[in-house]
C-alpha cells in the first residue's frame, strides 16, 4: 500500500504534498464534474474531503458510503480554493482504490451519526463513527496516562500487576454474581455442569483480595482489570462487565497517603488530557455543547478535597431526608446507607468533589480496617458498637457520585475472624448472638475460629494475615464512570466498546 498518511496528519499539513490516505467513506457528495468522498479513519473527528474527477473514476458503482477506500493525491492547504466549508484542506485524487466494498443497498449507518438506539443493538459498528472512535482514542490516552503516572511517581515506580479472572467469591457475599460452569456443547438446553474446577467458580467481581496477595511481595501494586456483577438494573451507572482500577499501597497507618495518591491519581489523568489529542477535541465538542468540562477538569486539579465523615454526612443530609419524608427505619441496627441522589447533594453542598470517610462497619466490606476505638456498647443482634466505624471511605464527583472506594485494609487476624463472624460470613458458625470473643490464638484447625466455623474460600486471604502481614490499603476506581465523568457522557454504556448490561449482551 505504500507509506500512508492520517487524516488528522494531512489536514494538519503545511506545505503542498503528495500523500496516500486510507480510511471509511463516510459519505459521498456528487456533482457535475466530481464527487467528493468525505473519508476518516478513525485518528480524527473531522473527516477529509477528497475531491475525485469524473476522468477518474474508473468504477463509480463501488464507491459508496461505508467502503474502504485507499486514495493517492494532493493537499493543497495554503490554496483557499482548496478549503471545504469547514476551512478544512481539500484533497485531490490522483488515484484510488476500493479496500473493502459495503453494499450501498444495506450499509446500516445510513448517515454520519446513526441514532444512540440502533448503535446500541449494534455495538460492533458503533467505533465506526466519529464520536464513539474518539471516545475509543479518550480510552486509550487515559490508560497511557496512568501507565506514566505509576510508573514515574515521585514516590518509587507502582508495578502493574494481571490479577485472576476467575475467583471463588465475590468478595463480600452481597453482590450477584456470575457463575462459570462448563458444558460439552453450546446447544440451547444443554446441561451445565462445575466439572472443570471441582466446584462452581465465578468470575471477578473486584480485584481487591488478589491485590492484597500482591502488595505484601511489591510494596506498591496497580491493576486496571475487567470485573462483572450480576446487578440487574439499568442505570446509566451500572455495567455488567467493567472495568476497575486497582491501587495497593504498602506500610501506610492512615487515610491520608491514600487521599493524596488517589488526588494525585486524577490530576495528573486531567493534566495529560489537557495536552492530548484526544482531549482537545473532547473540550472542543464540550464548546459546541455548551458542556463546560474545562470547568470540570480544572476542578479537579485542585488540591485537598473536602472531607466529611459518614456520621457528619448523616447530621447534614437529615433535613434533606426529613424533607422527602424519608426516615431512618427503627427497627434495624443497620445504618442508612447514603443513596446516589445524596451524594450528588453533598457534592453540590461543597461545591468540590468530596471524600465521604469512616463508613460504619455494618455497610462496610469485611477487610475494612476497623477503626481504634473502645466502645462498650453493643448493636442488639449484631456484635458491632453503633458507632464502630472503618478506616474506609468513597470518593463522590459532582453531578455523579461515587467513583471509587477505598480505605485501609484490616491486616490483623483476630480482627478480621471477627468482622467475617459479625457480618455471618464464616461458614458453619453457630446461630443466634455473636460471640463476644474469638476463639484462641492457637485454636484447631485455623487460630481464632470457634468450633464448626470455617473460612472457605477465603482461607487463603486469611492466610496473608496468619503467616505476616503490615498496615496497608489501597482504592478501587470505577474506570467507567470515570471516563463518564471526565467526558461529560450521560451513561457509562458510551465509554465502552461493547457495552454488557441487565438484559443485553450483543455480539
Amino acid at each position: 500500500m505504500g507509506q500512508r498518511t492520517t487524516v488528522k496528519d494531512a489536514l494538519q499539513a503545511e506545505v503542498p504534498c503528495d500523500m496516500i490516505v486510507c480510511g471509511a467513506i463516510q459519505d459521498v457528495q456528487h456533482e457535475r464534474d466530481y464527487s467528493t468522498l468525505v473519508i476518516n479513519d478513525g485518528s480524527t473527528v473531522t473527516p477529509i474531503h477528497a475531491r475525485l474527477s469524473r476522468a477518474h473514476m474508473k468504477d463509480g458503482s463501488a464507491i459508496s458510503r461505508g467502503s474502504t477506500i485507499q486514495v493517492h493525491g494532493q493537499v493543497k492547504p495554503l490554496e483557499p480554493s482548496c478549503l471545504d466549508h469547514d476551512n478544512n484542506p481539500a484533497f485531490e485524487i490522483e488515484s484510488f482504490s476500493i479496500l473493502g466494498r459495503a453494499d450501498p443497498n444495506s450499509y446500516p449507518l445510513s448517515t454520519v451519526h446513526s441514532s444512540p438506539e440502533f448503535l446500541y443493538q449494534n455495538p460492533h459498528l458503533r467505533v465506526r463513527t466519529p464520536q464513539h472512535a474518539l471516545l475509543a482514542r479518550f480510552r486509550s490516552t487515559v490508560m497511557s496516562a496512568l501507565s506514566r503516572f505509576f510508573d514515574s511517581h515521585p514516590e518509587g515506580p507502582f508495578y502493574q500487576v494481571h490479577l485472576p479472572l476467575l475467583t471463588w467469591t465475590d468478595c463480600e457475599g452481597g453482590a450477584e454474581v456470575f457463575a462459570t460452569p462448563t458444558q460439552c456443547s453450546k446447544q440451547e438446553g444443554s446441561e451445565m455442569k462445575d466439572t472443570y474446577f471441582d466446584a462452581r467458580r465465578y468470575l471477578n467481581v473486584s480485584a481487591v483480595f488478589h491485590a492484597e496477595a500482591f502488595v505484601q511481595g511489591l510494596d506498591r501494586i496497580w491493576t486496571l482489570s475487567p470485573c462483572w456483577r450480576a446487578e440487574r438494573t439499568n442505570s446509566p451507572r451500572h455495567l455488567a462487565e467493567f472495568w476497575m482500577l486497582e491501587v495497593a499501597v504498602n506500610y501506610i497507618d492512615s487515610l491520608e497517603p491514600l487521599y493524596e495518591l488517589l488526588e494525585e491519581t486524577i490530576r495528573s489523568i486531567v493534566s495529560h488530557l489537557q495536552d492530548s489529542p484526544a482531549g482537545q477535541e473532547i473540550l472542543a465538542q464540550s464548546d459546541a455543547k455548551s458542556t463546560n468540562l474545562h470547568q470540570r477538569w480544572n476542578q479537579l486539579l485542585t488540591l485537598n478535597w473536602p472531607r466529611i465523615t459518614f456520621a457528619d454526612a448523616t447530621r447534614l443530609l437529615k433535613p434533606v431526608r426529613a424533607a422527602k419524608g424519608h426516615h431512618p427505619p427503627t427497627t434495624t441496627s443497620t445504618p442508612q446507607d447514603v443513596t446516589p441522589d445524596e451524594e450528588i447533594y453533598l457534592c453540590e453542598h461543597f461545591n468540590a468533589p468530596v471524600f465521604l470517610t469512616h463508613f460504619p462497619s455494618q455497610i462496610r466490606l469485611f477487610q475494612a480496617a476497623q477503626s481504634a476505638k473502645d466502645i462498650t456498647e453493643i448493636s442488639p443482634g449484631t456484635g458491632f458498637p453503633p458507632s464502630q466505624t472503618t478506616e474506609s471511605f468513597d470518593l463522590l464527583l459532582p453531578g455523579i457520585g461515587e467513583i471509587c472506594s477505598g480505605g485501609l485494609r484490616e491486616h490483623r487476624l483476630d480482627v478480621l475472624i471477627d468482622t467475617m463472624r459479625k457480618k455471618r460470613f464464616l461458614q458453619g458458625q453457630a446461630k443466634g448472638p455473636v460471640p463476644e470473643r474469638n476463639a484462641p490464638a492457637d485454636a484447631e484447625p485455623y487460630p481464632y475460629l470457634h468450633r464448626g466455623e470455617d473460612l472457605k474460600s477465603v482461607e487463603w486471604f486469611a492466610d496473608l494475615r496468619r503467616w505476616g502481614t503490615s498496615p496497608h490499603g489501597g482504592f478501587g476506581v470505577g474506570f467507567e464512570r470515570l471516563l463518564q465523568y471526565l467526558t461529560g457522557t450521560d451513561t457509562v454504556k458510551e465509554v465502552v466498546s461493547f457495552p454488557r448490561y441487565f438484559g443485553v449482551c450483543g455480539c
